[in-house]
């Protein structure tokens, strides 16, 4: 595991149970409570998209992310 993953896990850690907000893909943007997370994806609860479209829980593939950021 290289440097910058160890940093995007400490990250991760510390922001677990609070809000976030993050981009996949350049395409869509969302919002929720950072539930969970491994080497592969991140799971979120109460999301919001950026339409207001709003989902119980979402899995993003950490791969897929271009940027999040703690609300």
């Amino acid at each position: 595991m290289g440097e910058k993953q160890y940093l995007l896990d400490r990250t991760l850690e510390a922001w677990k149970g609070k809000r976030v907000a993050l981009a996949v893909s350049n395409d869509h943007s969302f919002t929720g409570i950072l539930k969970d997370f491994d080497e592969e994806v991140i799971l979120l609860s109460d999301v919001v998209d950026i339409a207001g479209n709003r989902a119980k829980e979402l899995i993003i593939k950490i791969d897929d992310l271009n940027w999040i950021m703690l609300l």
